[in-house]
């Protein structure tokens, strides 16, 4: 007599419910080797923010002093600001701290438009923040971020005639 809550157990259908101790190790080693690549590859992104550091704080410093010089340079009378301001064909520099300088000029965009004071003539201003100077041959390992614009400007008063 059977009874109906017993059942009779077949052996080969719960053997593939399962899985095999082979089949956890192979997943497992998959898994860890997996891991293993995203470490490997946060690690080098990391180290490549790291590197770009100092390039995306020079640009910050550029833009920065970028504006600074280009207030100032529409501004009439004397400089609103402490800092140097642009002259036409003088570099002007300075430091922001102890890693990275920076140096602009100011040139007209075409000679031809010397003229008459007060008249109205078209400026190239370029910026360059320099960083990464240390040691006997820092000329040669120097790094630089470059910014150029253009800006309308009255001819100096002391401009040739």
């Amino acid at each position: 007599m059977s009874s109906g809550y017993i059942r009779n157990v077949d052996t080969s259908s719960a053997q593939a419910r399962g899985f095999t101790l082979l089949e956890v190790l192979i997943a497992t080693a998959i898994l860890g080797t997996a891991v293993a690549a995203l470490f490997s590859l946060l690690s080098g992104a990391l180290a490549n923010t790291r590197k770009m550091e100092p390039a995306a704080q020079a640009l910050v410093y550029a833009q920065s002093k970028m504006s600074e010089l280009l207030v100032q340079g529409l501004a009439e009378g004397p400089p609103q600001t402490t800092g140097p301001q642009l002259v036409l064909d003088q570099k002007v520099g300075g430091r922001f701290d102890d890693q990275f300088r920076w140096e602009a000029i100011a040139t007209r965009s075409e000679e031809a438009s010397q003229g008459v004071a007060g008249a109205p003539i078209l400026v190239k201003v370029d910026l360059r923040v320099f960083w990464g100077s240390n040691g006997a041959d820092a000329q040669a390992r120097e790094k630089s971020v470059a910014l150029e614009t253009y800006q309308l400007w009255r001819e100096p008063r002391g401009a040739a005639q």
